[in-house]
């Protein structure tokens, strides 16, 4: 019997792939600073930053900032071209098409920049908001007068 030929997809990997959220944190601080990814992040735990390992855990802990960052990493840091709004309601580490970076190097914060990482995090809140609340799991409303709700 003959193997069947695996063809390598052009398909360019994920540059979030494999990375860890401290070289993540690391490389776009070296950079920018914290105060400026404070300001164009619009993230205040940035400005009274407290340590990398305590950063990490928060950011672990509230999934909107670490997307934000995640964004501002491959579409500022690592120039990518900013995707359509299709592109924008999935997580940063799940798109699969980024194509090629823009330039080689990171690009300068404009207002416009921070317009666009509001605007990425806008679009992953309605994508949460519009999925249907199921009713059937929804605990019913607490009336003092009825202590075990019977």
């Amino acid at each position: 019997m003959t193997e069947p030929v695996l063809t390598q997809s052009k398909k360019q990997p994920n540059p979030l792939y494999g990375l860890k959220l401290e070289q993540l944190l690391t490389e776009i601080s070296d950079q920018y600073g914290w105060e400026t990814l404070s300001e164009t992040m619009n993230i205040e735990r940035f400005q009274f930053h407290t340590g990398l390992k305590s950063t990490m855990k928060w950011l672990r802990n509230h999934e909107w900032a670490k997307d934000k960052v995640e964004d501002f990493y491959l579409y500022v840091y690592k120039n990518y071209a900013w995707p359509d709004d299709k592109q924008l309601m999935i997580p940063p580490r799940d798109r699969s098409s980024l194509g090629e970076p823009v330039s080689e190097s990171p690009a300068e914060i404009t207002e416009l920049t921070n317009f666009k990482i509001e605007h990425a995090s806008d679009m992953r809140g309605v994508k949460k908001n519009t999925q249907p609340k199921n009713k059937a799991n929804d605990e019913p409303a607490y009336d003092p007068s009825n202590p075990w709700n019977k």
